[in-house]
Formats: structure tokens, C-alpha cells, sequence
């Protein structure tokens, strides 16, 4: 079920009171009626049916049409102060907000919303990279070195374990599998990588190698 923020104090302003009580109870069936981008099909047959009364755009007091934009081709109205009452500056990061700053967006009504695009601060992107570190770290501590050393008996499992770690962060490489990959990496069949076969005298410690 759909819910709305409604201002309490609407019977308080002069123009609201100014209203017939048809032109009331429209303003109020506007308001709940549209879509959460303030958008109403313009259903004048409908509105009449739960209203009870006759309902005409050209016979709506200045107090309710200035307050409606006419969709051009969609038969739409759109409300802009509905956007500002109910969510007040539009941010990207909203889940909310984004679908309601894409409907917009679509009908080409953005133009004089307020809205922010929050992008994230450097702390906030430092964080974000510390937790992919610690996931990727993680999921490499979980591979099982003690099958590896069954499975692979003419290798020094450890020594290599060492050596492609070192060569992953080198090179920033993730992978699905972590247990795989380093499986992979221990097959006889598997080329390594071009820089270590270079120099086979070369002991390989991660760094960057010479030409």
C-alpha cells in the first residue's frame, strides 16, 4: 500500500480554505492519486466517479492550476511541489529517489527539481577498498594448502603459494575461484606468466622484473 506525507496545516492556508469543497476534496485526491514522481493521468472520468461531483480542468480555480503542468502528448499532469514536499532534494544515492529522478528524467521534467549526486568521499572510498582487500584476502587464506600438498607431492606448495600471491597483488588480479586458480597455477601443464620464465636464474620475488 502505497502511503504519502501530507501537510496537516493545509487547512490553515487561505487558499485551501478559499476552496469549494468539490475543489477540496480534488486538490486532496490529486495529491494521493498521482504517481511517486507527482505524475497524474489526467482519468477525469474516474475522478469524477470518486468524487461524486463534476470535474473539469477549465472550470478548476487558478489556486489548483497553477499548481499543475501539462504533460504535452501524455494527457499527464505534473505536480512539481509534490516532488519537494515529499522528498525534498533528490539524491542519487536514494534508492527512492533514483526511480523517482529516472521517471523525470524519462518525461523530461528534472528541469528546476533540486536534486544532488552523491558521489563517495575519498574516506568512504578508502573503506570500500580495505573491504574488497579483506574479502579478496579471505578468500584466499580459505584455500586448502594440506590437499595441495597431497595432491601436488613434487611441489613446493608453500614456496609457490608465496609467489602467486605476490604476483596477483602485483598485477591486482581477482579471481572467482581463488582455490582453482592457484590450483591452476600449480598444474605442470600450466604456462606462467612471461616474466617469470624470462630468466630462469632469476628468482622471482613479485617485483617488478627488468627488460
Amino acid at each position: 500500500m502505497a502511503k504519502r506525507f501530507i501537510d496537516t496545516k493545509i487547512w490553515d492556508k487561505a487558499w485551501f480554505r478559499r476552496l469549494t469543497p468539490k475543489n477540496k476534496l480534488f486538490w486532496i485526491y490529486l495529491l494521493t492519486k498521482c504517481d511517486h514522481a507527482g505524475i497524474w493521468d489526467a482519468d477525469w472520468e474516474a475522478a469524477e466517479f470518486l468524487i461524486g461531483e463534476w470535474v473539469n480542468f477549465d472550470e478548476l480555480p487558478s489556486e489548483i492550476t497553477d499548481k499543475m503542468e501539462y504533460i504535452k502528448g501524455d494527457d499527464q499532469y505534473f505536480i512539481p511541489k509534490f516532488i519537494e514536499f515529499q522528498y525534498g532534494v533528490l539524491k542519487a544515492n536514494s534508492k527512492p529517489h533514483l526511480s523517482v529522478i529516472k521517471r523525470l528524467t524519462d518525461k523530461g521534467l528534472m528541469k528546476g527539481i533540486e536534486s544532488v549526486s552523491i558521489t563517495l568521499k575519498d574516506k568512504d572510498k578508502d573503506k570500500v577498498l580495505i573491504t574488497k582487500r579483506m574479502s579478496k584476502k579471505l578468500q584466499i587464506d580459505k584455500i586448502d594448502l594440506v590437499n595441495l600438498k597431497t595432491e601436488f607431492k613434487n611441489v613446493d606448495v608453500s614456496a609457490e603459494f608465496l609467489k602467486w600471491k605476490d604476483w596477483m597483488a602485483s598485477k591486482g588480479k581477482t579471481y572467482k575461484n581463488y582455490n582453482a586458480a592457484f590450483r591452476n597455477w600449480l598444474r605442470s601443464d600450466f604456462v606462467k606468466p612471461k616474466e617469470m620464465i624470462q630468466n630462469e636464474k632469476m628468482h622471482y620475488t613479485g617485483s617488478k622484473l627488468p627488460n
